[in-house]
Parts: structure tokens; C-alpha cells; sequence
């Protein structure tokens, strides 16, 4: 018998994972993993979702940034019938079901976080993907909690690094609050020596009813992998979320600075979509929001320190979870069907690589304008102070040096 079954010892497993955990077939039990196309076109109904989209043979020495892609609006009808013809990767991508569903409907009511040891964790705070094939997100860090995906639809490829792995090229721009981009271009990059190197990877690939856990700062690229593809995903709260949110408003405060006084076209290929307004943010209110969590996360520093004398002078202090969890003997039940991700060579990610330019990429076609004018190489000068100020050595600085005066 599996001692996954008890929520809170995979509760305290998914808070004291250091690495990329695989629960297979965990999320099994879900209706939805067992929903066909058919189910799933009368969910949507003949509602418009749109869709961020790029021709599937693109091939460039940046990512695939989402200024590069096009939008369109289709039913979900409408797009499952592109799958098999369609010279574009489609994904209707990072949006929360409540944004998008009524409660009312079947998969409001059936998804839930419960089994992973967090009932208060449901459709709200559940965001939905669905793409087509080679449609993926570019390799980056959430810079806040941890992330637990499960798969319902289709597969999809995920590679994974450590926090700290060098060679990553870590990126502030284009600028996305939570979320620090690699340049790297795991899709179909125009120079493979770049990744020449680069080690400590892991991959997985997720099938329907299996769901992983991304520990906090991992890095990740994800594809998928068949013409359809559905996944879930929530977000944990971590105990550095609190440190986590006063680095990204200093951040915001500098990136929303520079825009301020560019024009309007270089403005925006400093920043994603999603991000468009930050020129037009007022600086009081930017400065509000740092005052907000900077209040936050000093009340959370005095609550710890609090707790800490106060089990200093207990005899026998309440165990913690990572006393309650025994990750390799978890681990080693076969019963669990609980797998670490398996490591990948520098060899084996290469030709992983060589495999989707074999399969999507046309090297003879010309890039169109809009591709061209999606690219952030002209930000030169502007890109390299936002990542200089923006490097954690710099930005860890700059919070201890507020925080000392604060205090």
C-alpha cells in the first residue's frame, strides 16, 4: 500500500524536496485525466480563448520570447481541428480557471490540491495550459514557491536545473515580475556550442495522470510533446517567498524607471505582454507596494526569531516536517511510484535538441518582420544594466542595505 495516501506526509515531502520529484500516475484518480477531445470541446463550449502563436520552424539564437509570438482567438473546437495542419505551435497558456470557468462548471468542481496535503488549495489557485505540439515555455526560474504540475492531456517534456547552475544566462529581460528567463534557446537554437557544458541537468516526461514537483528556483524548460496537450499547475507558498517579493519590487522600481523614458517600441521589448502598463505605474505606487512587503517580510523575520527562542526553552519541541519525512525511504517503496528526475549527460540534452530541429526547424526560410522585430540582441546597453542591477549579489545588497535602515 502506498504511504502516498497520507496527505500530510506528501505534504511534508513536497516541503523538504531538493529536487525535482515524478509522482506517477498520482493525479490518476482525477476525472479530467480520462476526459476525451469531445469533453473537452463542450467544457470550452464556443467560447473564444486566445492563443499565443509561432510558426513551429523558427529558429533563432534568443528564445522564442512571447514579443515574437502572434495571438489568435479560436473556440477549442476550432483549434483541436488546426492540430494536424497548423504551421504554428498554439498555446493557450498560464491562465487561472476562475478567470475562465464559472463555478458552476465540472472541472471547477473537481480539481483540488487535497491529495497533496493542501486542501486549501483549489480551482482558484489552479492555472490551466493547452497547447499544441512544440509548443513550450522558455527555460527560466519562478522566483516564488513551489511549483506541482499535473498532467491530464497529452505529454510533455520537462528539463530541469539547479538554482545555481552556471551557464544558464540568467535574464531580467524581457522583464516578467516572478520570473527570471535563461537565454538559452532549448527550442531550436541557431548554435549548439552554447550548451556545451552545461551540466546537472534532469528530464522528465509527464503522461496523463502524473504530476511533478518543481522545487523552488529550479530552473525549467517545458515542451509538449503530442498535437494536444492539457496540464494544471499550483503554486506553494516557500518561507523565502516573503525575502523573495521585496527583491522583486526593487526590481520592478528599476525596470519601470527605465521604461519611463524610452520610446514606446523599446519600452516594450524590454518587458512581456503581460507587463505592458509598468512604464505607466506611478512611482508612489511602486514605492507603496515595496513599503507593503518590505512590512511583510520584517514582521516575518520578528515572528521566526519569536518561534525560535520560544522552542530554544521547550524540553521537547514539536517534531517539523523534516523530521516526519524520510525522503529516500519514501523514495525506495515501489509502492509509491515516486521517482527522483532522471539526470540527463550534456550529450543526451544536446541531442535532445538536435532531435526537435530534426523534427520542426527549416533553416532555408527567412524570418518575417514581426519575428525580427521581436528580438531583444538591439537592447544592448539598456538590457545589460537591468541584469547587472538585477543579479542577486547586487539586488541581496541593496534589500540588507534598506532593510538595516527600516529596522
Amino acid at each position: 500500500m502506498s504511504t502516498l495516501q497520507n496527505e500530510n506526509l506528501v505534504r511534508a515531502l513536497i516541503r523538504n524536496a531538493t529536487v525535482p520529484l515524478v509522482f506517477r500516475g498520482f493525479v490518476n484518480n482525477w476525472p479530467m485525466c480520462h476526459w476525451s477531445i469531445e469533453k473537452w470541446s463542450s467544457l470550452f463550449g464556443d467560447k473564444e480563448i486566445p492563443f499565443r502563436c509561432l510558426k513551429r520552424d523558427f529558429v533563432s539564437d534568443e528564445p522564442c520570447w512571447e514579443r515574437r509570438c502572434s495571438m489568435k482567438s479560436m473556440t477549442f473546437k476550432q483549434f483541436v481541428k488546426t492540430l494536424d495542419s497548423s504551421e504554428e505551435w498554439m498555446y493557450f497558456d498560464y491562465k487561472y480557471l476562475h478567470q475562465w470557468f464559472d463555478v458552476d462548471t465540472e472541472i471547477f468542481k473537481e480539481v483540488s490540491w487535497k491529495q497533496f496535503g493542501f486542501s486549501d488549495k483549489g480551482p482558484t489557485d489552479t492555472t490551466l495550459w493547452v497547447g499544441s505540439s512544440g509548443a513550450h515555455t522558455p527555460a527560466h526560474q519562478d522566483t516564488y514557491g513551489v511549483n506541482i504540475v499535473a498532467q491530464v492531456h497529452g505529454k510533455k517534456r520537462w528539463i530541469l536545473f539547479p538554482p545555481e547552475t552556471a551557464g544558464m544566462k540568467p535574464t531580467r529581460v524581457p522583464y516578467e515580475e516572478s520570473s527570471v528567463y535563461s537565454e538559452l534557446n532549448f527550442y531550436c537554437p541557431n548554435n549548439l556550442s552554447v550548451f556545451n557544458g552545461l551540466s546537472g541537468g534532469r528530464m522528465v516526461e509527464l503522461s496523463p495522470g502524473d504530476a511533478l514537483l518543481v522545487p523552488r528556483g529550479w530552473w525549467h524548460y517545458v515542451q509538449n510533446l503530442d498535437p494536444l496537450n492539457i496540464a494544471l499547475n499550483v503554486w506553494l507558498p516557500h518561507e523565502k517567498d516573503a525575502s523573495a517579493r521585496v527583491s522583486e519590487a526593487l526590481i520592478k522600481i528599476l525596470v519601470a524607471q527605465v521604461c519611463k523614458d524610452l520610446p514606446h517600441k523599446t519600452a516594450k521589448l524590454l518587458v512581456n505582454p503581460n507587463e505592458d502598463d509598468i512604464a505607466d505605474t506611478p512611482l508612489a505606487v511602486l514605492f507603496l507596494q515595496l513599503e507593503t512587503v518590505s512590512n511583510l517580510y520584517m514582521d516575518s523575520k520578528r515572528k521566526s526569531r519569536r518561534i525560535k527562542r520560544q522552542k530554544t526553552c521547550e524540553e521537547d519541541p514539536t517534531p517539523t516536517d523534516s523530521e516526519d519525512c524520510d525522503v529516500n525511504a519514501i523514495l525506495d517503496d515501489p509502492a509509491n511510484k515516486l521517482e527522483v528526475a532522471e539526470s540527463i549527460t550534456n550529450a543526451d540534452l544536446i541531442n535532445l535538441i538536435k532531435d526537435n530541429l530534426k523534427k520542426y526547424a527549416n533553416t532555408n526560410r527567412s524570418f518575417d518582420e514581426d519575428e525580427v522585430d521581436g528580438a531583444t540582441a538591439n537592447l544592448c546597453l539598456t538590457k545589460a544594466v537591468i541584469d547587472a542591477f538585477s543579479q542577486s549579489n547586487v539586488i541581496d545588497l541593496v534589500k540588507q542595505n534598506m532593510l538595516s535602515r527600516l529596522s
